[in-house]
């Protein structure tokens, strides 16, 4: 019976980081963990997920060959690590819009600031916009990328053994119906 609580416990902790990039109707789903094992830890408030991970709700998708939850005493979600080769993430953040699609070696998710971190070959897209490096941190809520270095370490990717460069490719902004241009650069409209 503990274990069944723990169980239940701990799927609950996944709500709030399945939820974070989600469409509304994401956190209405149910989350559907798959795995080779499970391992329970009440004492250290802790599940590891291993053996081709697969984590489910909704629109979200988070993927990788381990994943660990680790709450706080009330059973509130404090961090989630997911490792693979690579880890993948993947969720729809609002209707009509593209997939935000990650992987990284790592992938770490901290539940209190609303923070994804990808660690090691980290990649993100949104929107056809891509970030990639050794390192990229996403503050949900501020909507802000850092890329290419660990703010919380201070190391950088050249101290991880890479070279320590970002790359990041930004598409135009589509223009819609916007005033058309004169040949001498003058903005203005189209007379008839």
């Amino acid at each position: 019976m503990r274990c069944a609580k723990s169980l239940f416990v701990m799927t609950l902790m996944l709500y709030p980081a399945a939820s974070a990039l989600a469409l509304p109707s994401d956190s209405s789903q149910p989350i559907r963990i798959q795995a080779n094992t499970a391992t329970l830890d009440d004492k250290r408030n802790t599940a590891v997920y291993t053996g081709n991970v697969i984590i489910t709700q909704g629109t979200m998708r988070l993927a990788g060959t381990r994943v660990t939850l680790t709450s706080d005493a009330n059973g509130e979600l404090n961090k989630m690590v997911t490792q693979g080769g690579p880890a993948t993430y993947q969720q729809t953040p609002e209707a009509n819009k593209p997939p935000v699609k990650a992987h990284a070696q790592t992938i770490e998710y901290y539940a209190a600031d609303e923070r994804v971190v990808l660690i090691d070959k980290a990649f993100l897209e949104q929107s056809g916009n891509t970030f990639q490096g050794d390192y990229v941190s996403y503050d949900i809520p501020g909507q802000v990328v850092d890329a290419g270095r660990n703010s919380s370490s201070g190391a950088t990717g050249a101290d991880s053994g890479g070279d320590g460069r970002i790359e990041i490719t930004i598409q135009p902004r589509s223009r819609g119906n916007a005033t058309t241009e004169s040949a001498d650069g003058e903005s203005g409209s189209t007379a008839p």
